[in-house]
Order: structure tokens, then C-alpha cells, then sequence
């Protein structure tokens, strides 16, 4: 027992770094929780006024003010005085007149077949030049003409290729926000893809320097002259370190939930089983190191440069899609790279099946690095004998 109350004393002198370390997580969580329940724009097609005067007449012409109608209000020149065309791209009623030159549709053609640009060809458009929806309309009329003159030399008739350039335009219009629509939805995953961080953090905080302690010489020199058995000692250990893991998860994953608003649902109980998965594994990472000689006073150190690398290389700070391949490669001996694996398939609707090779990555990594721990910890004990 005298182990066991030894274990929460040391613990408690480190109770300041476990209390900033949760701040840290906290408000990392609160952050990019927030940056995803922010709001997704919902968009809609912009219609322009267009007044149109077409010299050409060509099956061309007729094809690009076709073009044109489907996404913008076209209007005949006809209909209209010059002062009165005036008035309505001042009053931004339209935002383009459009002049077609005669002879358009027989240069364009021309233009194609010598393999010449076709948008060097004018067509004079008269605009509102501190409006940026008359420049909107001008790149629609390129982005058509260029693609027709594409199909065209890809052996297609005129017509055909006309039907297949609104086709392939359909409703790529200049677009507007009509509403903010919120998606929360996701917000359970962007919550606990950080919680490793506070989970690495806590528990090396927590633990490492304490069973570093009791690995110090004068310790053991003192647990040697000790009444109860080593075995009952180390269990003590164990215990204390158990309950101490089982108390921070307990907080992070109720904190996560508090702040996802989603508990006891189905993938909610899968993203609880991975949390549990990768404590156990950190709590492995935590044996294998206690056996380097490590400084108590160096843990502040170790846990910065083990939790920092491990979220940025893990896809926890960065999703994996944005990581490069380099890094990705270095990510994928992490367990905290299995961790955002798990969370992901989760995501797309996986089920337990489908996130175990995750979970037992995770368990394997945390295996192979303790037993090179307990390794290495013999070797030094034979050393210093």
C-alpha cells in the first residue's frame, strides 16, 4: 500500500503540468471544433443582363447567344436605344453589350482548322469596368469558344459539338452565397481526432516522471530493504498507473463528448474503443522509456517532442490527405497515424471490422517498443552491476 499512496503523492507535485496540458488540449479541441462547425455557404447561379447585337447571324453566333441565355438574361439590341442601353449598364441592369462582328462564324472556323487561337478573334463587349460581373460574362464566352474549337478538332460536326459544349457547361455560371448552412454532423470526429494529443501529453505528464522516480537509485536502493515482495510492489505500480490512465480517459472522452454533443451512439462506441486502443499503447511507450535512464527533470522535454511529432506526422493536427509523401511514409510506423486511420473509416460509416487492423497496429507498435524498452532496461541493470 505504502506504493501505491507513494505513487499519487509523487503525482501530485506534477499536477500543475497536467492541469496545463488539459488547458492545451482543451483549447486546441475548441478551435478547429469551431473552424468545422462554422457554417458551409450555400450557392446559386447568377444571372447577368446581357444586351446582345448579333452582325454574323451564323449558326455559330446563334450557338454561343444560346449558350449565353441559359445562364444569363439575353437581350436584342433591337429593343433598345443606345441612351437607353446606357442607362441600364449604369444602373446595372445589364452588365454587358455585346457586339458580334459579321463574318465571326467563318473566321472562328477558319482559325480551327489552321490551328490558330481562336480567342484572338474579337468580339466587342462594352462594360462597367469597375463591375466584375461584365469580366464574369466575357470569360464565359472564352471558356465556350475555346472548348468548341477543342471538340471541333477532335472531329466533331459543328452542331454536335455545340451540344456538347453546353452540356459540359451547364451551370457554370458566376455564383452567389444565399445561406449559411451549418453542419455539425462532423464534429464528433474533428473532436476526438485531437484528443490523442491531450491523451499523449497527460499521460506522460502523469506517469513517465513518476515510475521514473521510483526507478531512481535511491529508490530502489529503499524498496530493496522493503518487507513486501518486488512482485507485489510491481503491481502496486501497475495499479496505480492503471487507475491513473483509466481517470484521464475517462475525463478527455467526456470532455470531447460535452463539447461534440454526441455520446453511446454506434460510431461513438467505436471512437471510445480507439481512444482506449491508443491509451494502452501510450502507456506502453511510457514502460519502454522508463527503462532509458531518462531524467525526471528532462520528461517536460520528452513529452513536448514525442506528443508534437506524433500529432503533426499522425494526421492529428493535419489530415492525412495533407500530408506529403515523405512524412506520410514516417507517419505510418506512428500509432497515432493508425489512430486518424481508424477515426476516418469511422467516419465513411465502418464498423468495428474495418477499424480492428487499426486497433491491433496500434497495440503491435506499442508491444514492439516495450519490449525494446524492457531490453534495454536489462542491459542497463547488468551494466551498473
Amino acid at each position: 500500500m505504502i506504493v501505491f499512496k507513494t505513487f499519487f503523492k509523487v503525482l501530485k507535485s506534477h499536477s500543475v503540468s497536467l492541469i496545463v496540458y488539459m488547458a492545451i488540449s482543451l483549447g486546441i479541441i475548441f478551435i478547429l471544433s469551431s473552424f468545422n462547425n462554422g457554417g458551409n455557404a450555400a450557392y446559386s447561379s447568377v444571372s447577368q443582363g446581357i444586351v446582345i447585337k448579333d452582325n454574323d447571324d451564323s449558326e455559330l453566333s446563334r450557338g454561343l447567344i444560346d449558350y449565353l441565355s441559359t445562364i444569363n438574361d439575353v437581350m436584342s439590341s433591337d429593343d433598345f436605344s443606345e441612351d437607353q442601353i446606357t442607362d441600364m449598364m449604369y444602373f446595372t441592369r445589364i452588365s454587358n453589350k455585346i457586339e458580334i462582328p459579321a463574318g465571326f462564324g467563318a473566321k472562328f472556323m477558319e482559325r480551327v482548322e489552321s490551328g490558330e487561337d481562336v480567342l484572338e478573334l474579337t468580339i466587342e463587349s462594352t462594360k462597367n469596368a469597375s463591375a466584375r460581373m461584365g469580366y464574369s460574362v466575357e470569360t464565359e464566352m472564352d471558356t465556350y469558344l475555346n472548348l468548341l474549337a477543342g471538340y471541333i478538332k477532335g472531329g466533331f460536326e459543328l452542331t454536335e459539338a455545340q451540344k456538347l459544349v453546353s452540356e459540359s457547361l451547364a451551370d457554370k455560371s458566376a455564383v452567389q452565397i444565399v445561406a449559411e448552412v451549418k453542419i455539425e454532423d462532423d464534429k464528433v470526429f474533428t473532436v476526438f481526432q485531437m484528443l490523442p494529443y491531450g491523451i499523449l501529453t497527460m499521460l506522460f505528464s502523469a506517469i513517465l516522471p513518476v515510475i521514473l522516480r521510483f526507478g531512481s537509485a535511491l529508490i530502489r536502493k529503499r524498496s530493496g530493504i522493503s518487507s513486501e515482495p518486488m512482485i507485489k510492489r510491481q503491481w502496486m505500480l501497475v495499479g496505480a498507473a492503471t487507475i491513473v490512465t483509466l481517470l484521464i480517459v475517462i475525463i478527455l472522452v467526456a470532455m470531447g463528448s460535452g463539447i461534440s454533443g454526441e455520446a453511446f451512439s454506434g460510431r461513438w462506441w467505436l471512437i471510445v474503443c480507439n481512444v482506449v486502443v491508443f491509451s494502452i499503447t501510450v502507456v506502453m511507450i511510457i514502460v519502454a522509456l522508463s527503462n532509458f535512464n531518462i531524467e525526471p527533470d528532462s520528461v517536460p522535454g520528452v513529452t513536448n517532442v514525442i506528443s508534437l511529432s506524433f500529432a503533426f506526422l499522425g494526421g492529428i493536427f493535419v489530415p492525412l490527405e495533407y500530408i506529403g509523401g515523405t512524412a506520410k511514409a514516417i507517419g505510418q510506423f506512428l500509432p497515432t497515424y493508425w489512430y486518424s486511420e481508424a477515426v476516418n473509416e469511422i467516419k465513411n460509416g465502418g464498423g468495428f471490422e474495418e477499424i480492428l487492423n487499426c486497433l491491433l497496429i496500434q497495440l503491435l507498435f506499442g508491444a514492439m517498443v516495450m519490449g525494446i524498452g524492457l531490453v534495454a532496461g536489462k542491459y542497463y541493470e547488468k551494466k551498473a552491476a
